[in-house]
This record gives structure tokens, sequence and C-alpha cells, in this order.
């Protein structure tokens, strides 16, 4: 049980720093849709980059490993790249 809880800990700070390095330049709404999207493929935020009419996320840790992810203005994944 004590491992359950300090692995919940952990990913909740993996995924809090990933936020805080994203924190201020998204608002909620597109952080909330990025999340929502990469959840849906079974993935976790990662650090939050804007493009001109798109999203990459860098870092995106996935069941299979971890991918830089590439997210329309809705949000839509247009693209996923295995980081090595």
């Amino acid at each position: 049980m004590r491992s359950l809880a300090l692995s919940a800990v952990a990913l909740a700070f993996v995924s809090g720093a990933a936020f805080a390095a994203s924190e201020g330049k998204f608002s909620q709404a597109t952080v909330n849709g990025i999340t929502k999207s990469l959840e849906a493929d079974g993935c976790k935020l990662g650090e939050i980059h804007s493009g001109d009419g798109f999203y990459t996320i860098a870092g995106s840790t996935c069941a299979d490993g971890t991918y830089d992810v590439t997210v329309d203005t809705d949000f839509k994944i247009t693209d996923k790249k295995k980081k090595d």
C-alpha cells in the first residue's frame, strides 16, 4: 500500500512539473483540451510548446515510451514521434 501511495505522489510530481513548465503560457482550456486528447491516447502531459496552428507536447509519457506529440488547435493528435 505504501509503494502505491509513493507511486501516486511521484506521478503527480512528474505531471505537475510538466504542467508547471507550461503554466502561464497557455489558457487552462488549452491545457485541459490537450490533456484530454493525450489521455484518450493513453499518454500523459509533457511540456507544451506552441507553433503556428499547432501545439507540440515534448516528453509525453505513454504506455510504450516517451513521445513528442503534435496536436492541432482542435486538440486532435496529428503526429506522434517516439523519442529514443
